[in-house]
């Protein structure tokens, strides 16, 4: 008992009798977070925030919890002033800690900049199916769950160059973003949440597509402007002397197909992607003539074998579909 006090005296320094504030007495008003992706994996991450003491007791440092077992720090600054820093991995992330240059006493602020660097953002790459076999697949998934409170929070997720979102993807793209830009080399994502409290969590989720080497020829541009072209002229074909039954089956051999999946499996899939890909988990329990807990059963089926993934959302579980 002795030693886990001495460690704990460690990490929660104290300056003569001061009182330390509470971890609900502190917001970061607003933070904006960066995400910077390069085609070698590696993902930049560029914090800034305002941290607001609103208790009685004083602050003397800040822990920052990031969704990753493989950060670096880069640099850390408060007030524009270089600042000591530290991180700890744990089980499932890390804690960033940074250190104030003075205590931050009642109603005062600061501006925290954090610069880190994380390798575990984006899945390794793919090689892509179909008409992009010139283009490798990957994807970025990013987790928000606060240690203190946010307000007025930003995200933007930066593709790496040449990247586009992912043509063989259901839904390359959650949630919904706030707006999007690009420079002309890069696509940009912005998502806006007003406030978000410890305990609960966002995820972002996208799905890209990077061009190969060989997929700047101008042959290899050729060869799928031509196979594009002969398609459509097949689908004017089948319109017009086959009818819309043929069509509608012609249509159907692009659609997502469930591979080595149950019956029951396919059929919850099928649901999840008919509401556009991700859905709250109550929303199944009333869809199929089955248990609640036979849906949970099959949907942890389907999420150790990376088919779906959930995530809580307020109060409730979102499922969200990865199948390519």
């Amino acid at each position: 008992m002795a030693a886990l006090v001495l460690i704990s005296l460690l990490f929660l320094p104290v300056q003569g009798d001061m009182q330390l504030a509470q971890t609900s007495d502190i917001i970061l008003d607003p933070i904006e977070i960066i995400a910077w992706m390069s085609q070698d994996g590696t993902t930049t991450l560029d914090l800034r925030a305002r941290t607001v003491n609103q208790g009685s007791g004083t602050v003397t440092s800040l822990s920052f919890r990031i969704d990753s077992l493989e950060v670096t720090i880069i640099d850390a600054f408060v007030n524009s002033t270089v600042s000591s820093s530290s991180a700890i991995v744990l089980d499932r992330y890390t804690e960033v800690i940074v250190s104030l240059p003075q205590p931050l006493e009642e109603n005062e602020s600061v501006w925290i900049d954090l610069t880190l660097e994380s390798t575990d953002f984006q899945s390794d790459p793919v090689a892509g199916t179909g008409l992009d076999l010139t283009r490798v697949r990957s994807d970025f998934i990013f987790y928000i769950r606060p240690l203190i409170e946010f307000a007025n929070f930003t995200f933007t997720a930066v593709l790496p160059q040449d990247a586009m979102l992912s043509r063989e993807s259901v839904v390359p793209l959650f949630p919904e973003p706030y707006s999007n830009f690009t420079d002309g080399a890069t696509l940009a994502f912005v998502w806006f949440t007003q406030s978000l409290q410890p305990g609960q969590e966002r995820v972002f989720i996208i799905k890209y597509q990077i061009p190969t080497d060989e997929s700047g020829t101008p042959q290899s541009f050729l060869v799928e402007s031509i196979v594009i072209a002969l398609l459509g002229i097949v689908s004017g074909i089948v319109v017009t002397l086959g009818g819309p039954k043929l069509y509608h089956r012609i249509r159907r051999i692009g659609t997502v197909r469930f591979v080595g999946v149950t019956s029951d499996e396919e059929e919850v899939l099928e649901v999840i992607r008919a509401k556009g890909g991700s859905c709250p988990q109550k929303d199944l329990y009333s869809e199929f003539d089955m248990s609640q807990a036979k849906v949970s059963l099959i949907l942890n089926n389907l999420e150790e074998r990376g088919l779906v993934k959930r995530f809580r959302e307020g109060r409730e579980n979102v499922v969200h579909l990865m199948e390519e």
